[in-house]
């Protein structure tokens, strides 16, 4: 319920929480953000800092070509205000949680995050401290 009160709003937003987020010490994004753009009002699903915005795309939601297609406009408008977008989808999420969570850390890092990531448990990847292992190993 907590998370349903912090605005996630799909059961992929929270698994991003639970399993991405919160599992590995990330920051806590800002969910349903709501901005005005050149196309109107939309609502980011997380975002961090004003600066990198996580885009949670179920197939529920984002499946037409019609829907993919204003996805990519809100990208756009979301650069044009500076903002670097990454839409994730179930393979990053629930497949590959930990690696997600890495480069993750590694975009926050960039934008100047002073945190470390940590493992989610004993076979998680994630090393504090050495979140620059993910442009090698993708």
């Amino acid at each position: 319920m907590a998370d349903l009160d912090a605005g996630t709003a799909s059961v992929l937003e929270q698994r991003y929480a639970t399993t991405v987020e919160r599992a590995h010490g990330l920051p806590a994004a800002r969910r349903q953000v709501r901005a005005t753009t050149a196309t109107g009002v939309v609502y980011r699903d997380a975002e961090y800092a004003g600066e990198l915005v996580v885009e949670l795309d179920g197939r529920l939601v984002h499946n037409t070509v019609a829907q993919r297609d204003a996805d990519f406009e809100r990208d756009l408008d979301a650069a044009m205000d500076g903002r670097t977008t990454v839409r994730l989808s179930w393979g990053q999420v629930v497949g590959r949680p930990c690696h997600t969570a890495a480069k993750v850390a590694y975009l926050l890092h960039r934008r100047g995050w002073s945190g470390e990531p940590r493992p989610c448990g004993s076979s998680c990847p994630v090393d504090p401290g050495v979140v620059w292992w993910v442009r090698s190993t993708g």
